[in-house]
């Protein structure tokens, strides 16, 4: 897999090349940041607000995702909302001391909805489909070596407190991450189809940019295989705003020392990078659909060996942790490239910001459902996630069975 990163497109090189700094710090921050909450005296309830609050937030920055990535090109359009959406929330994020600081920083980082949909067809436009898999594997692969800083950011809490430390590491991530982005706008280029789209928009007014959205969103709606996808995607934007209260899971109900729960991620890290450089170059003759719903599976069965596994033992939480980080990466690296290589170029970034709205559009309840169930019974949001993951294989096995020609409009 490291030969074929040579061959790879210039801008999947740029962007892989540079996200091990958003990796360097901005999961440890996303993985502790209950912990920080509740040190500063939120609720479990007032946490599943603000993850509910940045669906909602996230919902209307979609609609002008699209229009701005075909507008301003995939480059530009990445550059320039980055900062709204990272580097401010960071340096909010830092100097919070109460619930009204964490929600304007929520608010904020939602702008990284129409960032997700610029940087992924930045990442992998100018790909061709056989190498999709590669690069969404060295993203999510990349991703998960932040489980190591993650590590490190467990030691920093133990020694420092979780207030002290956490703020420094939101300091360390709004200058890393703002160092990422001037660097892969200097070594990146607008991609072929992205040319293509800023001159045909050229002179559109925005906000009728948005509203022809709504026929191409009906007709979208109509096709079998962006349905499911949408279902699909739902269910990973879910799986999020539940994990959010994993580490609190581990700490408060599975009695794990503070740094057993530290070290979790940094063995997930070292799991999936063995899942994505040595066991699936192996297999690369498995069809992309089939991996998908192989993924959920794998995600569904973790899940559930993660609810039943005894209290306070390290031997079980160090199995079934890593196993459950690495089939959720796997599961997200097969769902980009199935969706990718299931849609025409023209229509990648208006479908795909059609399902991110959908997406987020359902998943709204999801965060406050979430704190809810948890205080309720901290074991029921994960049993929910385990009824999502078994919901998401028989839909992978639904796109399976509609074949090539349903995947192309």
């Amino acid at each position: 897999m490291f030969e074929g990163f040579k061959s790879l497109p210039r801008n999947a090189k740029a962007c892989i090349a540079t996200e091990p700094l958003w990796a360097l710090v901005a999961p440890a921050t996303i993985y502790f940041m209950p912990l920080f909450q509740k040190q500063l005296g939120l609720s479990e309830l007032q946490m599943g607000s603000l993850n509910s609050i940045n669906m909602a937030a996230g919902l209307i920055f979609y609609l002008f995702a699209a229009p701005l990535t075909n507008k301003l090109g995939r480059r530009r359009t990445s550059f320039l909302f980055d900062f709204a959406a990272w580097t401010i929330p960071m340096l909010l994020w830092a100097m919070a001391r109460s619930y009204t600081w964490f929600l304007l920083a929520t608010i904020s980082n939602a702008v990284v909805r129409i960032i997700y949909v610029s940087w992924n067809l930045l990442l992998s436009e100018d790909a061709h489909e056989t190498q999709r898999p590669a690069i969404f594997g060295y993203i999510n692969a990349i991703g998960s070596l932040g489980g190591i800083t993650t590590l490190a950011g467990g030691i920093l809490i133990q020694k420092y407190g979780v207030v002290p430390a956490m703020r420094g590491l939101f300091w360390a991530g709004a200058t890393s991450i703002s160092f990422l982005f001037i660097i892969r706008y200097i070594y990146s280029r607008e991609t072929k189809v992205g040319e293509y789209m800023m001159a045909k928009t050229r002179g559109e007014n925005l906000l009728l940019l948005v509203g022809r959205q709504l026929p191409g969103a009906l007709q979208a709606l109509r096709e079998p295989f962006f349905r499911r996808m949408t279902g699909i995607y739902f269910i990973g934007n879910a799986i999020l705003s539940i994990d959010f209260f994993r580490v609190l899971y581990l700490k408060d109900v599975k009695a794990l020392n503070p740094l057993t729960v530290s070290l979790l991620p940094a063995l997930g890290a070292l799991f999936s990078f063995i899942v994505f450089f040595i066991i699936l170059p192996r297999r690369k003759e498995q069809k992309d659909k089939k991996s998908l719903a192989f993924a959920f599976l794998a995600c569904f069965l973790a899940q559930f060996l993660f609810i039943i596994m005894p209290s306070g033992s390290i031997a079980a939480s160090i199995v079934v942790f890593p196993a459950l980080q690495a089939s959720v990466a796997l599961f997200q690296t097969f769902r980009d490239t199935v969706f990718m290589n299931g849609t025409d170029a023209e229509y990648k970034s208006d479908r795909f910001s059609l399902i991110q709205i959908l997406m987020m559009l359902f998943s709204i309840p999801i965060g406050w459902l979430a704190g809810l169930l948890y205080s309720m019974d901290p074991r029921l949001p994960f049993i929910l996630a385990s009824t999502f993951y078994l919901a998401g294989f028989f839909l992978a096995r639904d796109i399976q069975r509609l074949g090539g020609k349903h995947e192309r409009h």
